[in-house]
C-alpha cells in the first residue's frame, strides 16, 4: 500500500505569501528613500551659495546626494 508523507513545516502558500510581502516591503522603503533624497535636494537647492558653504556643501554637491 502506498502513502504520502508531507515534510513541508509550512502551510501550502506561506512561501509565496511571504515573498510578495518582502517585495512590498523592499520597494516601499525605497520609494520612502526616494521621496526623502528629493525632499532634501528640494530643499537644500533653496539655500543661498552662502548658506551651503555654512553646511560644507557647494551647489554641485546637490546632485550627488542619495
Amino acid at each position: 500500500m502506498a502513502y504520502f508523507t508531507n515534510t513541508s513545516s509550512h502551510p501550502f502558500g506561506s512561501i509565496i505569501i511571504f515573498r510578495i510581502a518582502n517585495f512590498i516591503e523592499v520597494n516601499a522603503e525605497k520609494a520612502i528613500k526616494l521621496y526623502q533624497s528629493r525632499q532634501t535636494k528640494i530643499v537644500l537647492s533653496k539655500l543661498t551659495d552662502r548658506e551651503l558653504n555654512d553646511i560644507g556643501l557647494s551647489r554641485s554637491d546637490i546632485n550627488n546626494i542619495k
